[in-house]
């Protein structure tokens, strides 16, 4: 991964999202950094399906490193 490339997103759509307002909480799944590195399938030149690592803007919080919960920030 690249820590040198920028998110695709500085903030979610919401326009007042009180998850992303929060300081210090980063996303679960890019852990802050706004990529990660999810595996797809792709088949083989023998036709055989394996898995390979990909890396783009992470889908969790919209490559922003802050999780979206709009139900947890408003408490469920």
């Amino acid at each position: 991964m690249d820590p040198t490339r920028e998110p695709t997103h500085t903030r979610c759509a919401i326009s007042s999202c009180g998850w992303c307002e929060q300081d210090g909480v980063d996303c679960r799944f890019c852990s802050g950094t706004g990529w990660w590195r999810p595996e797809r399938p792709h088949r083989d030149g023998s036709g055989v399906i394996v898995w390979v690592r990909v890396e783009e803007p992470c889908r969790g919080c919209a490559g922003t490193g802050k999780e979206h919960s709009p139900t947890a920030a408003h408490g469920g």
